[in-house]
Parts: structure tokens; sequence; C-alpha cells
């Protein structure tokens, strides 16, 4: 909005002015001129007259601008976070989807290989079950085999308690003949009335003898356990005072494995495998030693005794039908292999191993 301002002021300040000042002619006249400095008041009145139409003008446009910019800036505002919730939903839904995808490939990875793993674990208890079934059949048939002979021998043991038993209550036996006969002839005779009496007295000494019978297969039964249980404990004392609580140092021996080749430069590569309980040759320092042992002129070798080998090739054979199961193709041409190759040259020993 425009407005005027008056401004009224008096001003003190040092005025210097020249002066001319004519003289009479005395002789030539003339004139001269001199600098007046005095002090005076200088009245100041000062009229402002501000205009402020065009600044209206522009801050009136300035307003304009700054609404339309506030509402851009709000529209941006709203669009940037519209953008930004659905992009984040893209985000999250891209990770969430390609979370789940990894672990389906995990899990879908895992399954299949804990699928190879039951496959064989099926396949080996297969191989399990058969082997186990065919010892049961073995089993089976060896229990008939020996039930069969214990039987017979428990029959005839019977059948000899009962000849000596016989044989020892042999008056019994005959007495209860005796009775058996008087029985008939009491029953076939007219003295009916004596059968009550007399059955009586049969079944009395019938089941006396019964029990006089039974108490001697008990008698010998328990002496047979009794001789059976003294026999086996002289057996162990005497197994006890035979054996020797002593130590002794003496060789033992273990295999192992030289294997001589050419390598990738056309080099000659010498190895040494042996079992994980042989710890001595864990260090490189045996392992060269041996090497150097094996490939040295001064070894004398010979051959196994063939009771040696035969216990050898024994232990090889056990050890290779565990190791490989014949359970496919392939298995059974690698174990044909390896036999093959173990008959090719003779075991040989060294004299100093």
């Amino acid at each position: 909005m425009s407005y005027t301002r008056e401004y009224e002021e008096t001003v003190t300040g040092r005025v210097y002015k020249t002066v001319y000042v004519d003289y009479p002619a005395s002789e030539n006249g003339g004139s001269t001129s001199y600098i007046i400095d005095e002090e005076v008041d200088i009245p100041v009145h000062i009229n402002i007259h501000v205009d402020t139409d065009p600044f209206d003008a522009s801050v009136e446009s300035c307003g304009d601008h700054v609404n339309l910019l506030t509402g851009a800036i709000v529209a941006t505002e709203a669009a940037e976070i519209l953008s930004k919730e659905i992009n984040s939903k893209k985000v999250a839904n891209s990770i969430i989807d390609g979370f789940f995808s990894y672990i389906k490939s995990e899990i879908s990875q895992q399954i299949a290989e804990l699928s190879l793993n039951i496959e064989a674990e099926l396949a080996h208890l297969k191989e399990l079950a058969e082997s186990c079934l065919a010892k049961k059949k073995q089993m089976e048939g060896d229990y008939n085999r020996i039930s069969s002979r214990y039987v017979k021998i428990f029959e005839d043991l019977n059948n000899e308690l009962s000849n000596r038993i016989f044989e020892m209550d042999k008056p019994a036996f005959q007495f209860k003949k005796e009775t058996n006969k008087q029985n008939d002839r009491s029953v076939e005779n007219d003295l009916v009335n004596t059968v009550a009496i007399f059955g009586l007295e049969s079944g009395d000494l019938l089941s006396k003898i019964n029990v006089s019978i039974a108490k001697k297969r008990a008698l010998d039964t328990l002496l047979k356990a009794k001789s059976f249980l003294w026999q086996q404990k002289f057996l162990s004392t005497t197994i006890q005072q035979s054996m020797l609580n002593e130590n002794e140092d003496g060789p033992k021996y273990a295999p192992v494995c030289f294997l001589e080749m050419n390598n990738d430069s056309n080099q000659i590569d010498r190895r040494v495998f042996n079992a994980e309980f042989l710890t001595v040759l864990d260090t490189v320092d045996k392992k060269t030693e041996i090497i150097n042992e094996f490939i040295s002129t001064a070894v004398k070798w010979k051959e196994f005794s063939q009771e040696d080998e035969k216990k050898i090739v024994l232990y090889f054979n056990t050890e290779l039908n565990t190791t490989l199961v014949a359970n496919d193709n392939h298995a059974v041409r690698v174990k044909e292999m390896i036999q093959k190759m173990a008959k090719i040259n003779l075991i040989n020993r060294n004299s100093t191993y």
C-alpha cells in the first residue's frame, strides 16, 4: 500500500562563500574577492512518497505462485507416497516370492538328497532283510536239526530212566500187576460186595505208586543237574587255573599298501596307505622311511606260507564281500575285477617288517 512521509529538520553547517568587493579608484581602482567562512542554519524539508503497488502486485503474484507450488508439492508428495507404497508392495512381494522360491528350491534339493539317501538306505535295508531272512532260515534249519537231535537224546534218556525205575521198583510194578489181576478176578467173581473196597484200596495203592515214580524221576533229574553244574564248575576252575595272568612283548603285524605310478609330469609318484589304527605312519617322515625301504634293493622278500596265505585270502574275501554288496551289475563287475587283480601275483612279505 503506497504512503507519503514528510521530514523537516534544520541542519547546522559551515558555509564558504566568495565575496567580490569593488573599491573606488584612488589611483587605478579595481575589485578584490574574499572568502567568508561562516556557520549557518540550513532548513531541510523532505517529502518521501513510497509507491508499493508494484510490490503489492508482485507479492500477490508470488502468493499465487506459492499457492500453486504448495498444491504441486502436496500433489507430488501424495504421488510420491502412493508411488512409494506401490513400489514397497512390489519390492515386498518380490522379496517374499524370492524368499519362498529360495526356500522351495532348498526344500526340493533337500527332498531330492533325502530321497536318494532313503533309496540307498532302503536298498541297504532290503539287502539286510534278505540276509536276515537267509540267516533266519539257516538258524531255523539248525534249530530243527539240533532240537530233533536233543529230542531224540531226551527220549532216549526218558526210556533209559523208565527202564531203570522199572528195574529199581520192579517189586512194586509186579505187585501192581498182581493187583490188576486180582482186580479182574474180583470183578469177575461173584463177590460183588467186595468190589468197592478192593477198588478203593487199588486206587490208593496206584496213587502211591505214581507218586513214588514222580519222586524218583524228580530225584534223578536233580542228580543229573547237580552233576552237570559240578562238571561245569570243575571245567571253569580248571580253565582259570590253566590261564597265565602275565603280559609278554611280541611283534605285531599290520598291512600297508604301497602304490607306485606315473603322474601327469611323467614322474614316478610313490604313496603309502595304512589303516586308521596304525597311527605310527601318520607322520610324513615315517611314510618316507617306509617308501625308502620299499624301493631299496637291500630288502629281501619271500613268499608267505600256505597257512598264512589262506588266512589272508579268507580275510580279504570277507572284507570284499562286506564292502561291495552285490546289489547291482556294476558292484558285481568291480568285485570280480578286484578278485582277478588279487590273483595276478603271489603275496610276498618283507623279512624286516
